[in-house]
C-alpha cells in the first residue's frame, strides 16, 4: 500500500508539470574554469545516434529540440570530467551541476526523468539493504566456497524479488510511460506473444509514440520469436569455421538425434566457465546422438581460436566475427550469452534456453538415456 501511495503522489506531482512540443534544457555549471566551452548532448543508441552541441557561456548552456524516441541521454562538457545522465523527453528541464561531481547534478522538470529517478532510488535502497555490492565481490572471490555462493545467490534472489515488485508497481501506475516502453523492449520474452502484441497496440494508439524506435524494436523481436516457437523448423544459416570453410546449420542437425546450438564467445566469462561442464556433457551423450554447433559472437579470430583450443571444444564451431551483430544471433534473438537452442534431427525446435542444471535431465529424457 505504501508503494502505491508513493507512486500516486508522484503522479499527482507530474500532473502539474506541463509537457511541451519539444524539449528545452537549461543548465548551469559551477566550478573553476568552466565559464566557457562546448557542451555536448548525446544518447546511447548504437543504431540511431543523436548528438547536439551548445556553447557554455558564463557557466550556462541551453539545448532546444524535439525527440521522437525519448530515452536516456548524457551531457558532457569540454575539459570537465564525468557526465550528467538523465531521461530526455519533450519537457522543459533544468539542470544544476558542479564541476567537481557532474554525476550528482540536480535535474528537475523532466516528466519521465523524475519518474525514473524515483524508481532508481527505490532500487538503490534495495541494493543497500541487501549489501549487494559487497556480496557480489564476495561471490566472485577465489576463496568463496560453493556453500557460501549458494547462500549469496539466495540473498540475491530475494533482493531481485523485491526489485521486481517495485517494477510491477511502477509499470501498473505508468503503463504507457516512455520508460515503460523501453523496459518492455528488454523484457519481450517475459510475456507471451499475444500479450506483447496487445501492449504494443496500446502504445501505437497514442500519438506521442508515433515513430518511436522502441516500438519498432519490439515488433522486430516479436516477429523473430514467432519463428522460434517449439515445433518450428529452425531458421537456417551458414557461417565459416575457423579454417574459413562454410558450414550450414541444416547440414549439422540431420547427423544427430538432438543438436544444441551453443551461442558463446571467447571473451565471455560465464561461457568459458561453463565450457568444461559442456565438454563433459558432450562426452557423456555424444554416442547417444547428441551434437553441438558452436556459434561464436567473437570479433577477434585469434581469441576465438585460442578459446576453442584452451577449452578443448571438439565439436563444429562457426562465426562471422561480427560480435553482437552476429547474423545468427539476430536470427535467434540472442540478447545474452551463453545461450542455447535444441533441435531434433529434422531441424524442429525442441526447447530454448536450457539451463546448466536442466541440461543433463533434459538430454536423458530426449535421448532415452537412463
Amino acid at each position: 500500500m505504501k508503494k502505491i501511495l508513493f507512486f500516486a503522489a508522484i503522479l499527482g506531482l507530474f500532473a502539474c508539470t506541463a509537457k511541451t512540443d519539444g524539449y528545452i534544457i537549461e543548465g548551469t555549471v559551477t566550478g573553476e574554469n568552466v565559464a566557457a566551452g562546448k557542451v555536448y548532448l548525446s544518447n546511447f543508441s548504437r543504431t540511431e545516434q543523436i548528438k547536439d552541441t551548445a556553447d557554455l557561456v558564463d557557466g550556462k548552456f541551453k539545448f532546444e529540440g524535439k525527440v521522437v524516441t525519448p530515452e536516456n541521454y548524457a551531457i558532457t562538457i569540454d575539459g570537465v570530467d564525468g557526465r550528467i545522465q538523465f531521461f530526455l523527453d519533450n519537457s522543459k528541464i533544468k539542470i544544476e551541476a558542479a564541476k567537481e561531481d557532474m554525476a550528482k547534478a540536480v535535474i528537475t522538470g523532466g516528466v519521465t526523468n523524475d519518474l525514473v529517478v524515483a524508481l532508481n532510488k527505490q532500487h538503490e535502497e534495495i541494493a543497500t539493504k541487501f549489501n549487494l555490492d559487497s556480496l557480489m565481490k564476495e561471490y566472485y572471490a577465489k576463496e568463496t566456497t560453493p556453500e557460501r555462493k549458494t547462500e549469496i545467490m539466495a540473498i540475491y534472489d530475494k533482493s531481485q524479488k523485491e526489485s521486481d515488485a517495485v517494477d510491477s508497481v511502477f509499470f501498473a501506475a505508468n503503463p504507457t510511460s516512455f520508460y515503460t516502453l523501453i523496459q518492455l523492449a528488454s523484457k519481450v520474452e517475459d510475456y507471451t506473444i499475444p500479450e506483447m502484441e496487445a501492449k504494443v497496440a496500446t502504445f501505437k494508439a497514442l500519438p506521442e509514440f508515433t515513430g518511436n524506435r522502441y516500438i519498432g524494436l519490439i515488433e522486430e523481436s516479436v516477429a523473430t520469436l514467432k519463428t522460434l516457437e517449439v515445433g518450428m523448423i529452425a531458421p537456417d544459416f551458414t557461417m565459416n569455421d575457423p579454417k574459413g570453410n562454410p558450414i550450414a546449420l541444416s547440414t549439422i542437425y540431420p547427423k544427430n538425434k538432438i543438436t544444441m546450438i551453443d551461442f558463446w564467445a571467447g571473451w565471455c566469462g560465464p561461457c568459458r566457465r561453463f565450457n568444461p561442464k559442456l565438454v563433459e556433457i558432450y562426452k557423456q551423450f555424444n554416442k547417444a546422438g547428441f551434437g553441438i554447433l558452436g556459434v561464436s559472437l567473437d570479433k577477434d579470430a585469434e581469441l576465438w581460436n585460442k578459446a576453442i583450443a584452451d577449452d578443448k571444444l571438439v565439436w563444429d564451431q562457426v562465426s562471422d566475427l561480427q560480435y553482437w551483430n552476429s547474423a545468427a544471433a539476430k536470427i535467434y534473438h540472442v540478447k545474452y550469452i551463453p545461450q542455447n537452442i535444441f533441435l531434433d534431427s529434422t531441424g524442429k525446435i525442441i526447447k530454448r534456453k536450457v539451463t546448466e542444471e536442466e541440461m543433463i535431465p533434459f538430454l536423458k529424457e530426449q535421448l532415452g538415456v537412463k
